[in-house]
């Protein structure tokens, strides 16, 4: 027994010193636990869990709450109105532990998204419930920011009109592979992770039968071109912008599109890439319209018979200045900007290139009153003439006539360019002039005519009365009287003739003559009327054609024309007469008609007849000779007897250097002037 006694203490000894170990190590873990629990940085508070009353708070919490854990009773935290012992309690004897959710109150007065961790343990005979309190404001701000931003990204997707995709690989491609190699891969392994309706309805197809195929059977392009476009892609730097694509439509349509194409990389390998596709065919056509449309405006342009311009402004011109000092604003500021062809040829130019960017002075000289009354119209009328006038010089100095109509551009009310086209009139406005001064010759013609006949009835009694008379006187004074009467008579006559035929009023005998044979019979008669300082010499072609004419009116003609050559040759030269046979067609910018004509050409070398006396030279009784020394009738008669046989004169002449006279006889046709007899008889 007594050996017993010491057995049983030893082991009672052992068992007291297991169980000192053990309360040694719990309240070394306690130490612990305290430590931890209120060293901690994250708020944790000890609640008793039948009231409700706060135990303990860890420095962190006392920090985030403030006050409010000193009143001793968790509901005071809550910001949600919740009582611990109607809402809260019976969860947490349930669950035991788990995670909840709590809109608190802090120390800064502010509520604050609480994510609280709950724990039930049995502590010194009662139940405590420890709260580990963690702060998820701001995270919960940002996954929903991030929530909102995602929902906004798919909305904006899925309610695009652009066809928007993304692609991603089936398996990544390394980033240093060669390009040729990295491209092939891509078009190996691409397929459409998603999409949004736009792009499916572009392919045919709906959302649920596109999304996974591979990117080659979604994309209509062609193998070789999908892989070019995959390698530009590398190239680029794993980011395409702005490419344009043509790309045929299931229905059978071709569209045009703008590719956008931008890679997934991480980490040096490319995972994937989004996509945008916008619809740009209503643009390039509208586009390919404008430019259609703009080069039919340029064809109708450059082809149109009128000259059409547009001047601009080099510095706009304020339309609430002055009238005048406007008017002189245009002159200073105004310049061609563009013009057609028909506007460059008007002033002598080839082409637009040679006029464009000259100023509005050089084309439009502001000393003349037509112009400038024109651009005072074009001011005054709200910047817009029609049908005014203006006289020009071409670049070979000849003076132009301009029929204009053209409107200004107002912008901010500033004058800043001019539209518009002009008329060249020049020919017309010369052949108004000879019209006006055909009526007026015809008038004195028909003056001279009537007096001519008159004067000759006077002269035929005058000369009648002196033969009588010289028939009966014997006394030589008398006789030299009477002769001198005679002689003056016979001057007289010859004048006479001369307005007879200016006004065409002569009888005349026409048959068919040949030029060259009657020229050969008259040289001597003309010889006669020239002095030895002049030579006459002819140029006859061979087989002239025949005219129909009377030798007298052709006398009269020559004579006067050679007269006319000598008179210009004070100190004598070359007189050549020319007959040659000619067509005259459209391509001759003449007042000569169309037609086969016989020519008489009288050349000199002398003076020439000065511009501004050109217009009068056929007018009866215009002479620059010196009075006394001629009658101003030597042309006009010629005109009168060429008009009298049907013909056609022309001049064309040049101080210092000499004149020629053309004359055309209309051919005459023997053979058809028979013919038309017998059908007649």
């Amino acid at each position: 027994m007594q050996s017993d006694a010491p057995l049983s203490l030893q082991a009672e000894l052992e068992r007291l010193r297991q169980r000192v170990a053990e309360l040694e190590h719990a309240l070394e873990a306690h130490e612990w636990g305290v430590q931890l629990f209120h060293e901690s940085s994250v708020p944790q508070l000890l609640v008793d869990l039948e009231s409700g009353a706060i135990l303990a708070v860890n420095a962190a919490a006392q920090q985030f709450y403030g006050d409010a854990v000193r009143e001793g009773h968790i509901d005071c935290l809550s910001a949600e109105g919740l009582v611990w012992s109607r809402d809260l309690r019976e969860v947490v004897r349930q669950c035991r532990y788990g995670v909840r959710m709590l809109r608190q109150y802090t120390a800064r007065g502010t509520v604050r998204l609480v994510e609280a961790h709950y724990t039930l343990a049995q502590a010194r005979g009662r139940m405590v419930v420890h709260l580990f309190c963690l702060d998820v404001t701001d995270r919960e701000r940002v996954q929903q920011e991030l929530k909102l931003s995602h929902d906004r990204y798919q909305a904006f997707i899925k309610l695009s009109n652009e066809a928007i995709y993304r692609a991603m690989l089936t398996e990544p491609v390394p980033v240093q592979l060669p390009v040729a190699r990295q491209a092939e891969l891509i078009y190996e392994r691409a397929y459409l992770a998603e999409c949004n309706p736009a792009f499916a309805q572009l392919r045919g197809m709906s959302l649920h039968e596109i999304v996974g195929n591979p990117l080659r059977s979604v994309c209509p392009l062609p193998k070789h071109e999908l892989i070019d476009l995959m390698r530009q892609f590398v190239l680029a730097g794993y980011s395409l912008r702005d490419v344009l694509l043509r790309l045929p439509l299931p229905d059978g349509q071709e569209r045009f599109f703008v590719f956008n194409f931008r890679g997934i990389v991480r980490e040096g390998l490319l995972l994937g890439a989004w996509s945008v596709l916008h619809d740009m065919t209503e643009l390039i056509q509208a586009q390919r319209a404008l430019q259609e449309s703009e080069a039919r405006y340029r064809l109708f342009v450059q082809l149109a018979n009128e000259g059409i311009w547009r001047f601009e402004a080099r510095n706009p011109i304020p339309t609430d200045l002055p009238v005048e000092e406007q008017i002189e604003r245009i002159w200073q500021e105004g310049y061609l900007a563009e013009c057609n062809q028909a506007f460059a040829r008007m002033y002598g130019l080839e082409s637009p290139e040679a006029i464009v960017g000259a100023p509005l002075v050089k084309l439009l000289p502001p000393d003349n009153p037509e112009n400038r009354e024109m651009i005072r119209a074009f001011v005054m009328n709200n910047y817009r003439v029609e049908g005014h006038v203006s006289r020009e010089r071409a670049i070979d100095g000849t003076e132009r006539y301009f029929l204009n109509s053209f409107v200004g551009v107002v912008e901010d009310g500033k004058l800043v360019r001019a539209w518009g086209v002009q008329t060249d009139i020049t020919e017309l406005r010369r052949l108004q002039q000879q019209l006006m001064q055909a009526y007026r010759l015809e008038s004195i013609g028909r003056i001279a005519g009537g007096i001519a006949h008159d004067f000759n009835n006077v002269l035929t009694a005058i000369v009648g009365f002196a033969e009588l008379a010289r028939g009966r006187v014997q006394d030589e004074t008398t006789l030299r009287y009477i002769d001198g009467i005679l002689q003056a008579a016979e001057r007289a006559a010859n004048l006479n003739r001369q307005l007879l035929a200016y006004a065409r009023r002569q009888t005349v005998q026409l048959g068919p003559v040949n030029l060259g044979n009657w020229l050969e019979g008259a040289l001597e008669l003309l010889q006669r009327v020239l002095p030895e300082s002049i030579r006459l010499h002819t140029e006859v072609a061979s087989n002239l054609w025949t005219v129909r004419a009377d030798t007298n009116l052709l006398m009269q003609i020559v004579l006067n024309l050679v007269v006319n050559a000598r008179d210009a040759m004070p100190n004598g030269g070359v007189i050549t007469i020319r007959l040659r046979n000619e067509t005259v067609d459209q391509t001759r910018t003449t007042q000569v008609p169309e037609g086969e004509y016989v020519t008489l050409s009288v050349a000199d070398t002398g003076t020439g007849i000065p511009e501004e006396v050109l217009p009068y030279i056929f007018e009866p009784f215009f002479s620059t000779k010196p009075p006394g020394q001629g009658t101003g009738m030597g042309l006009a008669a010629v005109q009168g007897a060429v008009q009298q046989l049907g013909g056609y004169i022309e001049v064309h002449t040049k101080v210092g250097e000499g004149t020629c006279f053309t004359v055309y006889f209309p051919r005459f046709r023997v053979e058809a002037a028979t013919h038309k007899h017998d059908d007649q008889s």
